[in-house]
């Protein structure tokens, strides 16, 4: 079943790229956009970045049918106002429109605390992701330096199967760092490409490099994409030397991702998180939930 899998990953991708050969050749473009189930595909985003065909390679956090409601509102945009605004992937705010992540730094210093005691912390801040990918605000985070901890995380409290992989969060300049690139994708900021991550860095991210040597990481660019994980990304950093965390998103098996802090609640109690931060409060054990 393996070798079926590969094969069908490896002649996908194949065929996608030579078809963009084809266009590329026809029509000379700068950029691709991408869009459509299809651009989840990390292996191929990754194929089509690596092959130099475009400068650079963009896909909407939502690129698959959940994306369908807002590319219509798109649409829209274009037609009457002949540009789109830039906008945040987070805006699902159905019935939270007053939720908003107010924290300082102690609570910062309060949570890595705990993540340094290999704790695991469920994070429902402000308004939740588009698309399927947990960016940070509807995030389950943990330490990314234990095998034992990321099986935790991934089998015990998600209960999904021992063959996924979980990815990491980490600021572009570890990013740099770790992957000796660069030039790091726009892509990357929706964990929708991977990097080899260089040998030497293995050990201290052994929960989020996959089998292949590579990780699905989200990049955190600048502060203003996420206050609340940036500063935590650069206190773990600066105090601790962690370049990085597990990011899967806040759901159990067979649920939908976290949306409310109700939501929230109930989920880390069924996944026995040790803690939850709910709009920047730090409930520091599954007690005072």
């Amino acid at each position: 079943m393996q070798n079926i899998a590969a094969t069908f990953q490896k002649d996908f991708c194949d065929q996608l790229i030579l078809k963009l050969i084809k266009l590329q050749e026809k029509f000379q473009c700068t950029y691709l956009y991408l869009s459509g189930g299809c651009a989840l595909n990390i292996v191929t985003n990754t194929a089509i970045d690596e092959s130099g065909l475009f400068k650079e390679i963009f896909i909407p956090p939502c690129c698959n049918d959940t994306g369908l409601a807002l590319g219509a509102a798109v649409y829209a945009e274009i037609q009457k106002h002949g540009n789109i605004e830039l906008h945040s992937p987070f805006l699902n705010n159905v019935g939270i429109e007053g939720y908003r992540a107010k924290y300082d730094l102690e609570t910062v210093k309060k949570l890595a605390n705990l993540l340094m005691q290999k704790k695991i912390v469920g994070i429902c801040n402000g308004y939740g992701e588009i698309g399927p990918r947990a960016l940070g605000n509807r995030s389950i985070l943990a330490l990314p330096d234990s095998m034992q901890l990321k099986n935790q995380v991934s089998q015990i409290c998600k209960q999904r199967e021992w063959y996924r992989p979980v990815a990491p969060v980490m600021l572009e300049t570890n990013a740099i760092q770790i992957t000796g690139k660069n030039n790091i994708p726009s892509a990357s900021r929706y964990m929708l490409i991977d990097f080899k991550i260089l040998p030497r860095f293995h050990k201290q991210l052994e929960g989020v490099v996959h089998v292949d040597g590579t990780s699905r990481i989200q990049v955190i660019k600048s502060r203003e994409e996420n206050p609340f994980i940036y500063d935590l990304l650069l206190y773990m950093d600066t105090e601790y030397g962690i370049r990085g965390l597990i990011n899967t998103s806040f759901n159990g098996k067979g649920e939908p991702i976290v949306h409310t802090q109700e939501d929230a609640k109930n989920a880390a109690k069924k996944m026995n998180l040790d803690a939850i931060v709910i709009n920047g409060d730090l409930l520091e054990s599954i007690n005072e939930i």
